[in-house]
């Protein structure tokens, strides 16, 4: 990764690069650290905090503000660009913010794809196990289930900027609530979003199953498998992403439902983080590039029925949409 950064630093006309992002460290360096990192065509200074210091890892380290500020001291670099935070930079620098990182990262090699890849087969696993005994369980012990069931499969869960823990929620007319005491009756909407990382890369997937669901529900849940499939089917290379969203709201109302009211949440970019660039936003002007990986997970959420969502993590190809995760959508 690091040749790339240089490649794409020499192209750009960027002699010093600082990192501070512990993602970026990730990706770089295989590092989980954070910090200050200065690369440069030559070499790589790295600036820790302390306690950092029994890693092994080349760097100076600094506790204080005016140790970090002495150890700036010591660097040669006037104008330096910087990926992520700036902190304490701007008092000794020249700094200009850059989205390089950002823009190398949305573009996954082979070896990322394959590790989303395998995360994806985990949880698909984790789908099967957890489907049949939702009913009578609390969201609380659903979640302690999937936990369970990662620990035996020796990954972490991919939220870690959800507390950690993957969502279990009946009836939902919040996408992202705490889970609560309350048990899942066979005839509650009970939406499951879950992943697990391989290596640091995430999977991001989410089913929505009833039991017994009413005429109302099924309906419901098959406008919403329709409208993903739909999606799916459209991502291809040089795809404007607001095009793309666009046709999601017009999905949405043929189907009888209103984006503004019932539509909630969006799909995003994955890789190192749950969510991370590309955005897919309405007003994003980028294109769908090949080797790009993001999520597509449509959901409707309706008063008085409680919500659907279906989520899948797909990697964008030359010929289209390969879809990571294979857990059977069934209601």
């Amino acid at each position: 990764m690091l040749k790339q950064l240089r490649q794409k630093m020499s192209d750009e006309g960027i002699q010093t690069l600082c990192i501070t992002d512990t993602y970026d460290f990730q990706y770089l360096f295989n590092l989980q650290i954070s910090g200050y990192c200065f690369i440069t065509q030559e070499n790589v200074q790295m600036i820790l905090p302390r306690f950092y210091r029994y890693e092994n890892v080349d760097a100076k380290h600094a506790f204080s503000r005016q140790e970090y500020l002495e150890q700036f001291e010591k660097l040669t670099h006037d104008k330096i660009h910087v990926a992520g935070k700036k902190g304490l930079l701007t008092e000794k620098f020249e700094v200009e913010q850059t989205n390089i990182l950002k823009e190398l990262r949305k573009i996954k090699t082979e070896k990322e794809v394959e590790k989303i890849r395998e995360a994806c087969k985990i949880t698909d696993k984790a789908f099967k196990q957890i489907k049949p005994k939702l009913t009578g369980l609390t969201e609380f012990e659903a979640v302690g289930e999937l936990k369970k069931f990662y620990i035996e499969q020796k990954v972490s869960e991919s939220f870690i900027t959800n507390k950690g823990e993957s969502l279990v929620q009946k009836n939902a007319l919040r996408p992202h609530r705490p889970p609560t005491h309350k048990k899942i009756n066979s005839n509650d909407l009970v939406i499951v979003d879950t992943g697990c990382r391989v290596e640091s890369y995430c999977s991001d997937v989410t089913r929505t199953y009833c039991e017994n669901p009413s005429e109302k529900q099924l309906e419901l849940f098959n406008a919403v498998k329709e409208i993903q499939q739909e999606l799916i089917d459209m991502i291809e290379p040089g795809l404007k992403i607001s095009e793309w969203k666009k046709q999601e709201y017009k999905l949405v109302e043929q189907k009888g439902f209103d984006p503004e009211k019932h539509v909630l949440y969006f799909s995003h970019g994955i890789g190192l983080e749950t969510h991370e660039p590309p955005t897919l936003t309405h007003t994003c002007e980028e294109k769908f590039k090949e080797g790009m990986v993001i999520t597509v997970e449509p959901g409707l959420h309706v008063e008085k029925l409680g919500g659907v969502r279906i989520e899948d993590t797909v990697h964008v190809t030359s010929k289209g949409a390969d879809q990571l995760s294979q857990a059977s959508k069934e209601l």
